[in-house]
């Protein structure tokens, strides 16, 4: 398998602006006329939401996308604790967008470990399933939870808009053990225990990596 191309460098260079535009630039306009936590889950879904998206299309291996999601990590990390919160996003005790990198950047070199060919099969789904969940599914969440509530509270109606974007997800995907995993991905993000940034996507490629690759 070839790891990198010059092509791969143009399309990591490219979302990586596009990623950086949409952080520093469209959801500080999001938090200026809704809040941080939408501003952050405009982040997730244009952002990694977007790249996870466009990603086995444009690039030869997961190579990129892991080097720039842990990347990403490391610079958000360094910047929280060396100059302070981004504040249209970011909060003080709320260090979900860096486990949302290292999520990101984990599941695809988890499943590369596992299966080393699987970037060019639909087994490339088995990873990047578990990223749209974190990605548009609790997007959608944090959206309605947000107008519904008017605070940041795990709620009813988000648990319902989190279902109806992941278990179709899913299904498409992966039939009926895909549109499960979408039900599991709903259910843990409630848990109050684990950040749903962890919870959501480990839970759904473990339940996705055992049914259909060890089953």
């Amino acid at each position: 398998m070839v790891l990198l191309t010059v092509r791969d460098v143009i399309w990591g260079i490219i979302l990586t602006v596009w990623v950086a535009v949409v952080t520093l630039y469209i959801s500080k306009i999001v938090s200026k006329h809704t809040s941080i936590y939408v501003a952050r889950k405009v982040i997730h879904m244009l952002g990694g939401g977007l790249v996870a998206v466009l990603a086995p299309f444009v690039f030869t291996s997961p190579l990129v996308p892991i080097i720039a999601s842990y990347t990403l990590m490391s610079y958000l990390i360094f910047k929280r604790f060396k100059d302070g919160i981004m504040g249209w996003f970011q909060e003080k005790d709320n260090y979900g967008e860096i486990f949302y990198t290292f999520s990101y950047g984990t599941l695809l070199l988890l499943m590369w470990v596992l299966d080393g060919n699987y970037w060019n099969t639909k087994d490339v789904f088995i990873a990047l399933l578990p990223i749209y969940y974190m990605s548009f599914g609790d997007g959608v969440t944090g959206i309605i939870r947000n107008y519904v509530y008017k605070r940041r509270v795990k709620g009813f109606w988000g648990s319902v808009g989190m279902a109806i974007v992941s278990v179709p997800l899913g299904y498409y995907f992966f039939g009926v053990p895909g549109a499960i995993s979408g039900l599991i991905a709903t259910i843990v993000e409630v848990l109050p225990l684990i950040d749903d940034n962890i919870s959501i996507p480990f839970a759904s490629f473990l339940f996705l990596y055992a049914i259909i690759k060890l089953f």
